[in-house]
């Protein structure tokens, strides 16, 4: 009777276990229809760089991968390298909280904090309790570390660009070029490069500090999760600044005009207005012949019109700027609804249809506005980027480099130079906790790209110039000096 009792409860157990996995199979397809059906209604134009059947093909294969329960860590590689196809920098796929505790318990993280600055690794110094935690029981002889401010070489025989050669799949950008990748990655180096290797108990780490280089054998576990907290609050809260900026005006090395534009978000309505106008005008009164527009990190916001209209005067063809998918009733599901972007996403539709009522044959073209001519500039032009000047910022440095004759000083910017998806709605996955965002209105510059053309080319700097080690003061003053010499 007892085996007969045992094999019952065995097989209850058995049973109920198969269905929680069940469960979790079905809920983790579900997450990836959400998220498709999401693309394929909120995504502006779908096709924007890569075939339809490309994409759909890729969602189809990534289904058929989930006919058993998944990581969390696994499910997001899956998804988010399906969302990545799309090449929109824009459309993008967020880690959980579910994702993270999984991370930390793989135990395979370094004991140290790093950042990427640019396309270079700057260690970045740790919390006094991840200190303690990763020193407890070691004398300061024994407890070996890596000192801040040192640049990371290479971590288990691979260096930066390996890396993101290996975990690029899984970040998004315009056109697949790996250069906004790295401004994806900067806060998550660390994360990334741990889901894509394997397991051990230690791996090798080249630094260089001061002009020497050393190498270090760090054991690997858990990351320092206080110190990543409160890196990346501090850097969330410094990227929250710079949305509230509508620019600087100031005048370099006497008589060189010069635009430093953190963000694009705000620069719009009447005191942007003024504020360039105002810019200009002192431009012309100081009789200045050179202009520096300094772009770096820049996500982008509003596109830069009434900017270009003192560059190359009034009425010049910019692009277009289309509403592909406007706000529609019942075809908002999951879709967040109670924050600025969607209630954004209302307004731009409402104003869109009026427009059409008035305009029918509105393309959505998009042309520079009238100035006063007295304030239009005319001489030479720099604009500086980097991986992180994206959307309106990129924009912007096409204009200024295929219209007004700009060089470009820097690295190579992240955002397209032809076109994109914007718009920025939030979809959350049930499952898995993932947030994607999917954008619904498409943006064209005035170029075409060509088929076989590299789309990455034309972004190329005429003169690079890379950032120099974090720690030292008063950069933008030495950058800002450098670009000079470029006139």
């Amino acid at each position: 009777m007892r085996i007969v009792s045992f094999v019952l409860i065995s097989l209850f157990l058995f049973t109920l276990t198969s269905t929680k996995e069940e469960r979790d199979i079905h809920h983790q397809r579900k997450d990836l229809r959400i998220l498709f059906d999401a693309i394929q209604q909120k995504e502006g134009k779908i096709d924007i760089h890569v075939s339809e059947d490309s994409i759909t093909n890729t969602f189809d294969r990534a289904m058929s991968e989930l006919d058993y329960k998944c990581s969390f860590i696994d499910l997001y590689k899956l998804f988010s390298s399906a969302v990545a196809t799309i090449q929109c920098g824009h459309t993008d796929l967020t880690i959980s909280g579910k994702v993270i505790n999984e991370w930390a318990r793989l135990h395979n993280s370094l004991p140290i904090d790093y950042v990427l600055y640019g396309k270079k690794l700057f260690v970045h110094e740790l919390d006094k309790a991840d200190t303690k935690y990763y020193s407890r029981g070691l004398s300061k002889k024994e407890y070996k570390t890596i000192p801040k401010h040192a640049e990371i070489i290479r971590i288990d025989r691979k260096n930066t660009s390996e890396w993101l050669d290996e975990f690029g799949v899984y970040v998004p950008s315009d056109e697949g070029s790996k250069d906004f990748k790295y401004h994806k990655a900067g806060q998550l180096f660390e994360f990334y490069r741990t889901i894509v290797s394997e397991s051990k108990d230690s791996v090798e780490v080249v630094y260089s500090k001061n002009h020497d280089t050393s190498h270090i054998y760090l054991k690997l576990g858990y990351p320092p999760v206080l110190t990543l907290l409160k890196r990346i609050q501090k850097f969330e809260k410094e990227e929250g600044k710079k949305y509230d900026d509508i620019g600087k005006f100031s005048f370099v090395k006497s008589k060189v005009a010069y635009f430093r534009f953190t963000s694009f978000k705000e620069c719009k309505g009447k005191k942007y207005a003024e504020f360039l106008e105002k810019s200009f005008k002192q431009i012309k009164d100081k009789k200045a012949d050179k202009l520096i527009v300094d772009v770096r990190g820049n996500l982008g916001g509003q596109l830069q019109i009434l900017f270009m209209s003192y560059i190359v005067g009034e009425n010049v063809f910019l692009g277009k700027y289309e509403l592909n998918k406007p706000f529609e009733w019942f075809k908002n599901k999951r879709i967040a609804k109670f924050n600025e972007n969607f209630k954004a996403h209302k307004r731009l539709t409402r104003r869109y249809a009026k427009f059409k009522r008035i305009h029918p044959n509105f393309t959505g073209e998009l042309y520079t506005t009238k100035i006063n001519k007295e304030y239009q500039f005319k001489g030479e032009i720099i604009v500086v980027t980097d991986e992180g000047s994206f959307s309106a910022a990129s924009i912007l440095a096409c204009h200024l480099k295929t219209l007004a004759k700009a060089k470009i000083v820097g690295q190579t910017a992240g955002g397209s130079f032809y076109s994109g998806n914007a718009g920025t709605l939030q979809v959350k996955l049930p499952y898995t906790g993932f947030s994607l965002i999917v954008n619904p209105n498409t943006f064209y510059t005035h170029l075409s790209i060509h088929e076989g053309q590299n789309p990455v080319a034309i972004k190329t700097p005429d003169f690079e110039l890379e950032p120099i080690n974090p720690k030292v003061k008063k950069q933008d003053i030495w950058f800002v000096n450098n670009v000079c010499k470029f006139f």
